[in-house]
């Protein structure tokens, strides 16, 4: 299975001037997990979708 990277989630943390530890934070997910999301290595489950735009301030669709 080919996953693809989540190139949005990257990009909108790279905007708030955010690390992945930093993402990690404010989210309550793992910095791996954000790692492995980024790079297309997983898919995040719907809750942790709401979680990530939640921390970052934006919609679920703007990180997908």
């Amino acid at each position: 299975m080919n996953i693809q990277p989540m190139e949005k989630l990257h990009k909108k943390r790279i905007e708030k001037g955010w690390s992945q530890v930093e993402l990690a934070k404010r989210s309550g997910i793992t910095n791996v997990s954000i790692f492995n999301y980024e790079k297309g290595l997983r898919f995040p489950r719907r809750d942790v979708l709401y979680k990530l735009a939640e921390a970052l301030e934006c919609e679920v669709s703007d990180i997908i």
